[in-house]
């Protein structure tokens, strides 16, 4: 029985041999699929936080051109977001441009889409939705500056802060809560149009005293 199950194939190998090397072959074929998937994986998450770090980056320094060419700006909040009104001119009562901050859409200018509809928010497009991943605004915090110098009061708050955190979250590996990762952007504006121009106003108002 031993010396029939052990006889030599017609290309000289035994059945066991045969066997072993099905085994071997298959474990070698999975890990190779499974490297396979995870470098693919980790080419598609790559893809979309590139995306996401360029709109950041891109955003952010749209942001603070305007704000450089502002004669005045008015800071409050909408959708849990900080919101930037921005004057053309100083003694202008409504703003020329409105920063408003949406979740799934980004940062808008006046409602529309920054740059001529250029810089769109990517939460479209290759490797994400349908369950793989979803890429959102976390935070978007616009603050002044203060001072306890009542002295200094007038020059730091001619600084604004930003800061906008990119959130992206994937579904797409075995494990059981979804991965996410942030990305935070941080600028400081000194906004000094609107400072000249909060002299010359306080100047004019101590004259006419």
């Amino acid at each position: 029985m031993i010396k029939t199950f052990l006889r030599k194939t017609s290309s000289g190998m035994t059945l066991l041999e045969i066997s072993a090397m099905i085994v071997v072959v298959s474990i070698i074929a999975l890990g190779m699929t499974s490297g396979a998937q995870a470098v693919m994986l980790h080419y598609q998450t790559d893809t979309v936080r590139q995306d996401l770090r360029q709109y950041g980056n891109n955003i952010m320094r749209e942001i603070t051109r305007e704000l450089n060419l502002a004669q005045k700006i008015e800071i409050d909040g909408q959708n849990g977001f900080s919101r930037i009104k921005v004057y053309e001119e100083f003694t202008d009562i409504s703003p020329s441009l409105t920063i408003s901050c949406h979740k799934n859409n980004g940062i808008q200018f006046n409602s529309d889409i920054p740059v001529n509809g250029v810089l769109k928010f990517p939460s479209e497009g290759v490797f994400r939705g349908n369950g793989q991943r979803e890429v959102y605004i976390e935070d978007f915090v616009v603050e002044y500056g203060n001072s306890i110098n009542p002295g200094l009061s007038l020059f730091k708050n001619s600084f604004v802060h930003l800061t906008l955190t990119l959130a992206m979250e994937s579904d797409v590996m075995d494990e059981v809560d979804d991965v996410k990762e942030e990305h935070v952007y941080h600028r400081t504006v000194f906004l000094g149009t609107s400072y000249i121009q909060k002299k010359i106003t306080n100047a004019m108002s101590v004259d006419n005293v």
